[in-house]
């Protein structure tokens, strides 16, 4: 792997990984607008996550288009431990 491939594979692991935490998000506020459907604020913390869900979903695609395998090297475990996914994060930076 070259170090254009390796790049493009953290990124894709990043990416992914924050969409994943993305959907835990968007499940709490789904909970809260179910709770306060009337709520302006739980409806505009939902319509943000989806938007920012939805602008990285579209990097992921374009990375992977940019990826010369049709898989990533790097795949987030969300079961890993915390301490390294944090660690691993900050690695990123």
């Amino acid at each position: 792997m070259n170090e254009i491939e390796s790049v493009i594979a953290r990124r894709l692991a990043f990416l992914e990984r924050e969409l994943d935490r993305m959907g835990g998000a968007a499940d709490d506020a789904e909970h809260e607008l179910r709770l306060n459907p009337t709520d302006p604020n739980a409806r505009r913390r939902l319509e943000a996550i989806y938007a920012l869900a939805g602008k990285t979903w579209a990097q992921i695609q374009e990375l992977r288009a940019r990826q010369p395998g049709s898989h990533a090297v790097i795949h987030y475990d969300r079961h890993a431990d915390a301490l390294a996914d944090r660690a691993y994060r900050q690695a990123l930076l």
